[in-house]
């Protein structure tokens, strides 16, 4: 069995991504980014991550000193409009079919997945369920959750291989080429790393095989 403090600084991980993805509009989302970029010091074994990490904490401390605005005008380029068609989707079905759409061919094994896992979307979140933000959050529950009930170990394998894969290093490069404020940039370049970890953690342990 892998060392729980893996298990809890991937949870770290993997929250603080799906904030910084999240729009900047929610101000208890932003608040609790704040705390956990405080964490990030803290973080022991992933050293491998320690440059991205660092990028990451650093450009949002700044990016906080600077107008509001200025953050929820490039949150709205990037995720929401963009003339004439955003470059990035933040949805899984176009980077597996190409097709502006959401709901694609992905979207009944991601239902079953929350199923399994006893969730429901939250209320009030008006966000499809493959948004990258929300699937980045159900894998930070499935990761902390695998510390105290070992079913969530296979599932958080599954969630990973069957979709995070899927879309988590093409999307990361075109946001880390598109995005102009450096925290945009840095979440890019700690998403397409984390990917690049996990790939290797899921490759050398099938937690599926273990349970």
């Amino acid at each position: 069995m892998i060392h729980d403090i893996l298990f809890k600084e991937r949870g770290l991980i993997y929250r603080v991504l799906s904030l910084a993805l999240y729009t900047p509009l929610d101000q208890e989302a932003q608040e609790e980014l704040r705390l956990a970029v405080g964490q990030l010091s803290s973080i022991t074994s992933l050293q491998n991550l320690r440059d991205a990490v660092n990028g990451f904490r650093n450009s949002w401390l700044e990016a906080w000193n600077m107008p509001r605005e200025k953050l929820l005008e490039e949150y709205t380029r990037l995720f929401t409009n963009d003339y004439p068609e955003l470059k990035c989707p933040p949805y899984e079905t176009f980077w597996v079919t190409g097709e502006r759409v959401i709901y694609g061919p992905t979207i009944k094994d991601l239902e079953e997945i929350y199923k399994t896992a006893g969730l429901e979307p939250q209320p009030g979140v008006k966000l499809p369920i493959e948004h990258v933000a929300l699937q980045l959050e159900l894998m930070h529950y499935l990761v902390s959750s695998s510390l105290t009930q070992e079913q969530f170990l296979c599932l958080q394998e599954k969630m990973f291989q069957n979709h995070i894969q899927l879309w988590g290093k093409p999307y990361a490069e075109c946001l880390e080429r598109t995005a102009r404020l450096k925290c945009y940039k840095a979440t890019a370049l700690l998403l397409r790393d984390f990917i690049n970890l996990e790939e290797t953690l899921f490759k050398n342990h099938s937690f599926c095989e273990e349970a």
